[in-house]
């Protein structure tokens, strides 16, 4: 049976990691046991998620959970790094260090990590064809931008001065299905639009 895994929080309380059937339902915590205080991101589908502590605690580890067995490792080396991203093929994963200035691939296969690139940064996201991971760079001039995998050559992708970004963590970055970068545009209480919406 197809499900989905998130995180979620109370207020005054710590995050806890859920699953749900696709077809809905009642979520299950993945980890009642365990009291630390965890978010989740995407792991490979149904067999492992990667769990951190707050990007607060400069003491933050990644942690993989099996999703079969339930079983919990820690990543190598993953001190101090936060917001992990799995490859699609599942063979490398990235992650920011904890003053968001570099980034950390991790290679499964030889259970190594190495730093590749040291910008400031934020929300790294991999392309579809897993050849490249795009982020946001905001310091000295706002643009996406992209670090190649195979030879880490950093491109800038979109120049971002003029446009006035927003967010749930003020700003963000997706991507669509052909790679082009998604942003939430903050519009101010200038620009008002009326639509007019009817369903099929």
């Amino acid at each position: 049976m197809a499900a989905d895994r998130f995180y979620g929080f109370l207020a005054g309380e710590k995050s806890k990691v859920y699953t749900v059937s696709a077809d809905g339902g009642t979520p299950r915590e993945m980890m009642p046991e365990d009291s630390s205080n965890n978010t989740t991101l995407p792991g490979r589908p149904m067999e492992q998620n990667c769990l951190r502590r707050s990007p607060a605690d400069p003491n933050a580890v990644i942690r993989v959970l099996d999703v079969g067995s339930h079983q919990i490792s820690t990543l190598p080396d993953s001190k101090g790094f936060f917001s992990s991203r799995w490859s699609p093929d599942g063979r490398h994963l990235v992650a920011m260090s904890f003053t968001s200035r570099s980034l950390m691939l991790f290679d499964f296969a030889t259970q190594k990590c190495e730093e590749i690139a040291k910008i400031t940064m934020g929300f790294p996201n991999w392309s579809k064809s897993g050849d490249y991971v795009y982020f946001l760079h905001r310091e000295d001039q706002p643009s996406v931008m992209r670090i190649r995998i195979r030879d880490r050559k950093i491109e800038r992708v979109a120049d971002l001065k003029n446009f006035r970004q927003t967010g749930f963590y003020t700003v963000g970055l997706a991507m669509a299905p052909d790679d082009s970068p998604l942003l939430l545009r903050d519009t101010g209480t200038q620009e008002i639009y009326s639509l007019d919406w009817q369903a099929p």
